[in-house]
């Protein structure tokens, strides 16, 4: 087994209310996507830091995070649905203002801005992190599913995010898809002065809309930017890819030591020769270790997923 592969077949981070769905139809709801982020959210987090969670949606992960360690979670969602619900069910409910929402579209609004929707001093270290959508699809699919919508590469929402968390110099958690151009993704983080030091890997069907609208994904897969998981007649899956990074600087892009674009394309390719969920290829002789540590999350089908 590689030396830094963990894995782990339960649900370690939601609470039993975050697995009932929210009453309205207008709010995103994936266990599996959410479980992701709050892994790599927790890889970052030490006593006493904040967390600004762009793309907040219900707010279990917020909740999820400040049950992690986080001193104060603030999230941020552009979704007056989204938001409405984090707040009646988590913001308002947290302990001494711990977790807090707001809305507004972080793509759009500067950093102080951003900041600024805290109610509350944010205490540092700060930590962003952010679950945006991540699915490639064409420009007329997109513009119809905007909780999944990532926009011809998947990383539609990366630049804000990154940009964000460049502005504040402080660590970043970015879960993307592995169909969402993973070379690039591991290229913006770099310019921008990140390195990964941690991945987190989830295996999930394909949801039914992008199976309806899969073509921009198998124009990237055909184009090697993409990887997705086939196993026999079964729909195809993919890996939600959590990216635990640290600020780095001018040395994110030097260093022996580190994960390149090609290194996590070859490890999500491994992954893809597995015939269960458990990414058994990845124990394979010669397989190679990566040089940080990486999770697979081996968790069981959520009865609901709510795309909108």
């Amino acid at each position: 087994m590689l030396p830094l592969l963990t894995r782990f077949t339960a649900y370690e981070h939601l609470a039993a209310e975050d697995f009932v769905p929210p009453s309205s139809p207008w709010v995103f709801f994936e266990p599996a996507d959410t479980e992701t982020g709050v892994w790599v959210a927790r890889d970052l987090i030490t006593d006493g830091c904040s967390v600004l969670d762009l793309g907040s949606g219900s707010g279990a992960a917020a909740a999820a995070m400040a049950r992690a360690g986080a001193a104060r979670v603030h999230g941020v969602d552009s979704g007056p649905q989204t938001v409405a619900w984090a707040t009646e069910h988590y913001a308002s409910r947290s302990r001494r203002g711990q977790v807090t929402i707001a809305q507004g579209d972080f793509a759009l609004m500067t950093t102080e801005e951003l900041l600024a929707t805290s109610p509350t001093w944010l205490p540092r270290p700060l930590v962003v992190t952010s679950n945006p959508p991540y699915v490639p699809l064409t420009a007329a699919a997109d513009a119809r599913r905007r909780s999944i919508s990532g926009g011809h590469d998947g990383l539609k929402w990366a630049p804000a995010i990154i940009g964000h968390g460049r502005a504040l110099r402080c660590d970043l958690g970015l879960t993307i898809g592995s169909y969402s151009t993973p070379r690039t993704a591991v290229r913006l983080l770099e310019d921008a002065g990140y390195r990964i030091a941690s991945i987190t890997l989830c295996p999930l069907p394909l949801g039914d809309f992008t199976l309806e609208h899969i073509e921009r994904v198998l124009a990237l897969e055909e184009a090697g930017e993409a990887v997705l998981w086939r196993t026999g007649d079964a729909t195809p899956a993919y890996f939600i890819v959590g990216l635990a990074c640290r600020w780095a600087g001018a040395a994110a892009g030097t260093g022996e030591h580190r994960l390149t674009g090609e290194g996590l394309l070859r490890l999500l390719r491994t992954a893809a020769r597995s015939r269960t969920t458990r990414l058994e290829a990845l124990d394979e002789p010669g397989t190679g270790s990566p040089p940080v540590p990486l999770r697979v999350v081996d968790l069981p089908p959520a009865p609901v997923r709510r795309h909108w």
